[in-house]
C-alpha cells in the first residue's frame, strides 16, 4: 500500500510539470500504436471520454491514479515506465 501512495504521489509530481506530461503523452501514444488501439477504444475500455484520451496524448493534461492504472493494465506495460519511462525494477533498485 505504501508502494502505490508514493508512486502515486511520484506521478502526480511529474505529471504536473509540461515536460513530464510531454514524455508520458508520447509513451502513450506509442503504447497505443503497438496495442493498434485507438483513442475511443481505449477511452471506452478504461471509462474515460475520448476527449481524455486525445488531451493526454497531446500533453495537454495528464490522467489521474486510476486512470493511469487503467491504462497500464489495458496497454500491458508498466505504470512506472508509462508515467515515469522506467520499470518498476529499476526504481526499486
Amino acid at each position: 500500500m505504501a508502494l502505490h501512495i508514493s508512486a502515486d504521489l511520484l506521478f502526480e509530481d511529474r505529471l504536473s510539470h509540461r515536460a513530464g506530461r510531454r514524455a508520458f503523452a508520447a509513451r502513450l501514444d506509442r503504447s497505443l500504436k503497438q496495442n493498434n488501439m485507438s483513442s475511443a477504444q481505449a477511452a471506452r475500455q478504461i471509462g474515460v471520454t475520448t476527449q481524455d484520451i486525445s488531451y493526454w496524448r497531446a500533453g495537454i493534461t495528464a490522467p489521474g491514479r486510476i486512470a493511469y492504472r487503467r491504462l497500464s493494465r489495458l496497454l500491458s506495460v508498466d505504470a512506472f515506465w508509462l508515467c515515469l519511462g522506467f520499470e518498476t525494477e529499476r526504481f526499486a533498485s
